[in-house]
């Protein structure tokens, strides 16, 4: 027998010294002898039951005390004191009872027949039963209980309440070790035998059955209670360890990661579902060495010591050949061996995305503008939303690119997946490269002991926003131009180029082509971003929409200060057309938050708008013309002699001021606005210069 079954005779004796056996000592000496009890014994027992069943209370001094407690419980309950009781469950209902307990029988069941191993060649039968006294599973040894498994047996019920006092009815009422042995049934049809049974708990202390054995009556022995008890505490400990284990494999596949448990050789212990999809393994590989379904990428076994790491990162080929890239954490395990979790970094970039708000929340719906201008603009991104070709943003700062940009995003396949912005013209030009492409551990001063990941490389999957490309530096633009090249990234400080899958959509308010000519822009870049160019118009060309942006962006503001105005005047929306918005939809958001602020409502007048505004309003024809950018108007412009140098020179004496510099040459500043953009020039050229 196991040593999960086997109980030293010192415990044994401690078992036994917890029931009092009046035939184990008397002045006339020890009854209990080497092949069982002697007559005299049984006859006593007999005699006093005979006196019990006739009605005579008597005292009954050779009854153990909770054998009398049995056969009183057993009358209470009209249990016929001979004959053979028989009660069974029927078939379909037994079925059910061997589904609720599938982990019970299949628990016992190895524990029982080593149990049967020990006590042979004594004819015997043990039965386990249910916590209700069903006989889930019974195996004998001998005449009257076959041979092996004893199908005949599973079904019936044996309770005090059936078949009065046995030991698996005494152990359900009193959750104790119980033996009756002989004439201590309440039962004569049962003299002839011997039994023990041990209550059975689950995890929660819950008794949900027992274990008995059935011996020949002189057959009985104390070390065979103490087996008996042993193997029920077994079976109890048994499935404890088996819910257990089926919690933490519950639990293991629930974690968002993959979790492998090497053995100090280096071959697979544990592997969840996780890290099987993760690693592209079917089938049973326990036992296997992992440098077979995995090694580094460079050839060698995978960089896993016996080291403590936490949230490390690497590279490994996969035993199909595709490649894997994860973060991972392991600690030894004590007395030799690895437990290892890790997260695909794609999956972690997603995750971090997701928290953090990187994803595009505007769509088409939210874009507003009837006007003809936008019309075709919309209509273009529309078409550039099917595709995943890489698209470029044409406008001046303030018309909404990215609004575009998100729109674009969230009409296509990669709605679900991340949206990252990256404004080239806000990073300092020597962390241009590292915030695109990421860097490797040490590579800079200042650089995470760790490393990190590129834009690029979060927004693996989606769509990476290059806001104001025109402002990158020339040596990101030669490391960007391979990657749309190529769909591959190195991080900086890196060797090893890792596969990346984003959709390009940049922007920028500058004349690229400008800038190639001026050799601040590369060429080649700028043909692999012009493959598909969507012009964003200005406000000034789509005064048609103002009316409708400026009601939107005052409901807005108006919930959010709980004012209530409700609209504007027709003067206010006359002075709102007439102005050339050289901000565009961004100078109109601010403004009506500001004339939100001071006016008194319910409607904004004219009166509460800013002077500027009110003042083109008030202008002459010429001036409006002029805003509009009209052919037409660009001409009459150039023949009031206001010349690009004059223009110029303004903007450099006022360093980019435009009230400053039309005031310095006699325009309004609508006018001088539409003269700068006619020109090409870009007021914050000479901001800078300052």
């Amino acid at each position: 027998m196991s040593a999960l079954l086997r109980v030293s005779s010192g415990s044994e004796a401690d078992i036994m010294a917890g029931y009092h056996y009046p035939f184990m000592s008397s002045v006339s000496g020890p009854y209990f002898m080497l092949n069982g009890l002697n007559a005299p014994f049984w006859e006593k027992i007999s005699q006093a039951r005979a006196q019990f069943h006739s009605g005579q209370d008597n005292h009954f001094p050779h009854v153990r005390p909770n054998i009398l407690r049995s056969w009183q419980r057993s009358r209470n309950a009209n249990v016929p004191p001979v004959g053979l009781p028989l009660a069974m469950v029927g078939a379909e209902e037994f079925q059910a009872v061997l589904a609720r307990h599938t982990t019970l029988v299949d628990t016992a069941s190895r524990i029982m027949e080593e149990l049967l191993e020990n006590i042979l060649p004594s004819k015997s039968c043990i039965v386990l039963t249910d916590a209700d006294g069903v006989f889930l599973h019974t195996i004998g040894d001998g005449e009257g209980y076959g041979q092996g498994s004893c199908c005949l047996l599973r079904g019936i019920i044996s309770r005090e309440s059936v078949d009065g006092t046995t030991s698996m009815g005494m152990c359900l009422e009193e959750k104790i070790p119980v033996c009756v042995l002989g004439s201590e049934h309440y039962n004569p049809h049962y003299d002839g035998w011997s039994c023990a049974a041990a209550p059975i708990y689950d995890n929660e202390g819950e008794l949900v059955g027992t274990l008995s054995l059935t011996l020949e009556r002189d057959k009985f022995h104390q070390h065979t209670f103490g087996l008996v008890i042993a193997a029920a505490k077994a079976i109890t400990e048994q499935m404890r360890l088996r819910m257990l284990l089926q919690e933490v494999q519950t639990v293991m596949e629930l974690l968002g990661e993959a979790v492998v448990v090497l053995d100090a050789g280096g071959s697979l212990r544990l592997m969840n579902r996780y890290a099987k999809r993760l690693f592209r393994v079917r089938g049973d590989v326990l036992g296997r060495d992992f440098s077979s379904i995995a090694t580094d990428a460079s050839g060698k076994n995978p960089a896993f010591t016996g080291k403590k790491v936490k949230d490390g990162e690497c590279s490994m080929l996969l035993a199909d050949g595709t490649s894997l890239h994860c973060l991972f954490s392991s600690s030894p395990i004590p007395g030799g061996g690895l437990c290892i979790t890790l997260r695909e970094t794609r999956r972690v970039h997603a995750l971090t995305n997701r928290l953090s708000g990187a994803k595009a929340v505007y769509d088409f719906g939210d874009i507003i503008g009837d006007s003809d201008a936008m019309g075709q603009a919309l209509h273009l991104a529309r078409m550039a939303s099917g595709n995943s070709m890489t698209t470029l943003l044409l406008g001046e700062s303030g018309v909404g690119k990215e609004l575009f940009a998100q729109a674009i995003h969230n009409g296509g396949e990669r709605r679900q997946e991340p949206f990252i912005v990256v404004n080239c013209g806000a990073i300092p030009r020597d962390l241009v490269q590292s915030e695109l492409f990421g860097y490797e551990a040490g590579s800079f001063t200042g650089a995470a002991h760790q490393g990190a990941p590129g834009k690029f490389e979060l927004a693996d999957g989606g769509t990476l926003f290059l806001d104001e490309i025109g402002d990158m530096p020339q040596t990101a633009q030669i490391s960007l131009l391979r990657v749309l090249q190529e769909g591959e990234v190195t991080r900086i400080g890196g060797k090893r180029p890792t596969r990346v899958d984003v959709r390009v959509v940049a922007a920028t308010h500058r004349d690229l082509a400008l800038a190639v000519a001026k050799g601040t822009f590369r060429q080649d870049l700028f043909y692999r971003l012009n493959v598909f160019v969507i012009q964003v118009p200005p406000l000034r060309l789509r005064q048609g929409d103002i009316p409708a942006l400026a009601r939107f962006f005052l409901n807005k503001i108006s919930k959010t200060l709980r004012k209530p105005l409700t609209g504007f005047t027709p003067a206010a929306l006359a002075s709102l057309e007439g102005y050339a918005w050289p901000g565009n939809v961004r100078e109109l958001e601010n403004l009506v938050e500001r004339t939100a602020v001071v006016a008194k409502g319910p409607h904004i007048d004219a009166e509460d708008l800013p002077p500027e505004i009110r003042q083109d309003q008030t202008g002459d024809a010429t001036s409006r013309r002029a805003a509009s950018l009209t052919p037409e108007a660009t001409a009459a412009a150039d023949r009031t002699g206001q010349g690009r140098e004059a223009i110029v020179a303004a903007l450099r004496l006022t360093r980019g001021n435009v009230r400053a510099a039309a005031k310095s040459i006699g325009v309004t500043r609508a006018t001088l606005y539409a003269r700068i953009l006619r020109l090409g020039l870009d007021v914050r050229d000479f901001r800078d210069a300052g």
